[in-house]
């Protein structure tokens, strides 16, 4: 939990900072850039997030990394900040809330969508146009495939829970049975 909160306020900050200098998805999408090049490199990762390596070391590191980057200056100095408080391996939670304020900054909802195939490029502009005209917000969909829904589909909007899975449907039908 501590990190959570931790994160969120990193978060917050860096969102702040950017939507003041109107650079706010750009800073989102370098800090994005710069965890996908933590984790697909061990040796970058191990020099960040090690404790034995001192803070000067891990800047010179930083420093060689963004050389070239072309990083604003604002997502600089927070990953510079990020080493300075030893807070690297923080950065996955820290981008998770950051993307959440920025979509919601825009008036974006991503919605999970569960289904026992892949839906068809007209079956999800269908799903994602209802979805948009119910909560006025546009949408992204996230899909996942699980045979075990059967037929239908399982959507979350936040923290709301559409099922109308067949699954389901056999489920409620047993328990009705069941009860007489």
């Amino acid at each position: 939990m501590i990190g959570g909160s931790l994160a969120r306020r990193y978060a917050r900050a860096l969102f702040d900072i950017g939507r003041e200098e109107r650079q706010l998805r750009r800073v989102l999408s370098e800090i994005e850039e710069f965890a996908k090049a933590l984790e697909a490199s061990t040796a970058l990762r191990e020099v960040m997030q090690a404790g034995g390596i001192s803070r000067r070391d891990q800047h010179a590191a930083l420093d060689a990394m963004l050389e070239k980057s072309g990083f604003l200056e604002t997502t600089k100095s927070f990953l510079s900040l990020l080493v300075e408080k030893g807070r690297m391996d923080v950065l996955p939670q820290i981008l998770s809330a950051l993307r959440r304020m920025v979509e919601e900054f825009e008036g974006i909802e991503r919605v999970e969508v569960t289904v026992p195939m892949p839906l068809s490029g007209t079956q999800r502009d269908l799903l994602r146009t209802v979805l948009e005209r119910r909560t006025g917000k546009k949408i992204v969909l996230e899909e996942t495939v699980d045979p075990a829904v059967l037929g239908g589909l399982v959507v979350r909007v936040g923290s709301t829970v559409y099922d109308g899975s067949v699954r389901t449907q056999i489920h409620q039908i047993r328990e009705n049975l069941e009860k007489g």
